[in-house]
């Protein structure tokens, strides 16, 4: 039992190497085959239902999937991510992990929406975000500070009918939720969102204000 985890803890390990050294550094396709090669080492320990490991074998899956499917997504291949995005919900469910499965939701819901299927998509951020909202604990809240950053992307991208000043409302939602956690890369998007809301209003002053907040924020923090 203690291997097999050692092993997944391992595998999880390499996800977050490759996420660092290459998919940040926008090294996409490096990071995509160092994903499925984690994906295959994974499959291969060929855990069943019931097994010891095997909850967190498949949470670990679900990462892994999710990470390819969102380079997929940036790549235009809207087919092949939202096939990994299925894959990936089965997983996270499997995984009996709420955390996962609601981010799994939300991944899945960013690229059905993409894919032009706004009903299915919406259905899927909005069962992520009632996940999310059942806990208090930091990555929970993470999770629901991103569904307010992507329902306020959708608005200015057109995809939601409403105002802009629902995207200010909806980065303010972030931004009370993120700015406590320190997540500047949700900050910096949460005040890029609202700065185009502000000059949609012509509020230039409050454009400017946001977008100065937001490269703040996509600094690197000193250490």
């Amino acid at each position: 039992m203690n291997d097999i985890l050692s092993t997944i803890h391992q595998l999880e390990a390499e996800i977050e190497a490759a996420l660092e050294s290459c998919e940040e550094n926008e090294q996409f396709d490096q990071a995509l085959d160092s994903y499925r090669q984690v994906e295959a080492k994974l499959l291969a320990l060929e855990l069943a239902p019931g097994e010891p490991g095997y909850q967190a074998q498949q949470g670990v899956l679900a990462y892994c999937l999710m990470r390819q499917a969102n380079l997929l997504r940036i790549a235009g291949k809207k087919a092949d991510a939202l096939a990994l995005g299925q894959r990936e919900i089965a997983a996270a469910r499997a995984s009996g992990d709420d955390l996962a499965l609601a981010r799994s939701m939300i991944n899945l819901g960013a690229t059905l929406i993409a894919s032009g299927e706004l009903a299915q998509g919406l259905e899927f951020t909005e069962q992520a975000r009632a996940l999310f909202e059942k806990s208090d604990q930091p990555d929970y809240r993470q999770g629901l500070g991103w569904y307010w950053i992507l329902r306020a992307d959708l608005i200015n991208l057109g995809y939601l009918p409403l105002a802009a000043r629902e995207v200010i409302a909806a980065a303010d939602q972030a931004l009370e939720i993120l700015l406590p956690l320190e997540n500047f890369p949700g900050l910096a998007r949460a005040y890029a969102a609202r700065a185009e809301a502000h000059t949609t209003l012509n509020d230039l002053p409050a454009a400017e204000a946001d977008r100065q907040a937001q490269e703040r924020y996509d600094q690197p923090p000193s250490s």
